[in-house]
């Protein structure tokens, strides 16, 4: 009896210990200080079967075994149920089933109804047992539901173009750009990736009015319906890094940060309109931690001579696509889902796509269970990944520029 108390304290006070001190919410770490205690009272136990089993010099070691057995009874019930829910196989997944059975064996062998009848302050030691257990599994519920939904995620892109300029020759156009990222919000965040990417687009214009078939067209594709206005397309000038060097770090809440950058356009070029904007991926950091080897796991679709050797999964991408590749461990908001769920990464792949029609470049990111990244993730699991880890993409609004504007920039003195 005293190895099985052993056990649960050895287990309990694991847990307790670690989210006491790495836990990422107050719920969290309650409930690592309420198992932390759990396992103290489970050691006391253990020691006082000795007395109980043997000479019973101290009147309350019935009492102390009988807590100690019902609060064992009770949490591993609850954290195999868990278990079970979660579905998935860990190395506690015996701890509970096991350590269940024997909590019913020790309550058959003690005899509650003897340790009533013979502890000298019955009504106490059912008090005590009763809010030990009340807040043990309190506690345990508070950290497995608890979504801060009072603290939402609000992370602010804005792009915008400032005044270009010219060479001497009147031949190339320098137009530099700003990208602010700000975290608006009361939570820091994970960066796992950000992208600008900038737009060439080109039109036709027309003096007659265009008829509803033309308007159909330019719904079905996407564009806004114009009058006089037919868009030819759009070229990919320039793509990158919104934040430079961002991936994997964290953005505390207020936090601001303005990236400058230059684009070098041809003076000559047909565009109308040139178009900006900025995305971004983070992950909320009070409901995971990303393994800290995330910026060092990149890997890319091609091999040192620039040949394509590996497509992504085809919901990320079209095969010959290329791509760079970030993944690592997320580890859990506390020790208790650490122990019923198995491990989860986080992917996220910057893709660029160039076809004779279309040149394109986005971000893509799931949360998955080792090497599953490659499964299309359901409505279900996207639900999943944004409340329970705090995946988020962020898009800011598209800033856009005449181009005949901006080729009647001042030029730069030679």
């Amino acid at each position: 009896m005293a190895a099985g108390l052993l056990i649960t304290a050895g287990v309990l006070g694991k847990i307790g210990e670690t989210d006491v001190s790495d836990a990422l919410t107050f719920g969290g770490r309650a409930a690592g200080a309420t198992f932390l205690f759990a396992g103290a009272v489970e050691a006391i136990a253990a020691i006082s079967t000795f007395d109980y089993l043997g000479k019973r010099r101290w009147v309350y070691s019935g009492a102390a075994v009988l807590i100690g057995v019902v609060i064992a009874l009770a949490l591993n019930a609850l954290l195999l149920v868990m278990q079970i829910d979660a579905r998935e196989y860990t190395h506690y997944a015996w701890v509970w089933p096991t350590a269940l059975v024997w909590s019913f064996w020790a309550l058959w062998k003690i005899n509650p109804q003897q340790v009533w009848n013979t502890s000298p302050h019955p009504k106490k030691v059912a008090t005590g047992a009763a809010v030990a257990g009340l807040i043990s599994l309190g506690n345990l519920l508070y950290s497995r539901v608890y979504v801060p939904y009072s603290s939402p995620l609000t992370l602010d892109l804005v792009v915008k173009f400032e005044e270009p300029k010219l060479n001497a020759k009147g031949t190339v156009l320098y137009v530099p750009m700003t990208v602010t990222v700000k975290n608006n919000g009361k939570v820091p965040l994970y960066i796992l990736g950000t992208l600008y990417r900038v737009y060439g687009r080109s039109a036709a214009f027309t003096e007659k009015t265009r008829d509803i078939a033309d308007w159909k067209t330019d719904i079905q594709a996407g564009e806004s319906v114009e009058r006089n206005t037919r868009v030819m397309g759009r070229e990919l000038i320039s793509s990158g890094e919104a934040m430079e060097d961002s991936g994997g770090s964290s953005l505390e809440s207020g936090d601001t940060v303005v990236e400058e950058k230059i684009l070098t356009i041809p003076a000559d070029s047909e565009f109308d309109l040139i178009e900006g904007v900025a995305e971004a991926v983070v992950i909320r950091t009070d409901r995971a931690t990303l393994s800290p080897d995330f910026i060092s796991s990149g890997t890319t679709s091609w091999n040192e001579s620039l040949s394509h050797v590996e497509d992504a999964p085809k919901w990320v991408a079209d095969p010959g696509d290329e791509y760079l590749k970030y993944q690592a461990r997320l580890y859990y908001s506390n020790e208790i889902l650490n122990a019923t769920r198995r491990p989860r990464y986080a992917t996220i792949w910057w893709v660029t796509h160039t076809s004779p029609d279309t040149q394109k470049s986005y971000l893509q990111a799931t949360i998955s269970l080792k090497n599953e990244e490659g499964r299309r993730p359901s409505a279900l699991d996207w639900q999943e990944t944004s409340t329970g880890y705090g995946l988020y993409f962020f898009t800011s609004g598209t800033a856009r520029e005449p181009f005949a504007a901006l080729i009647k920039a001042p030029t730069e003195p030679p």
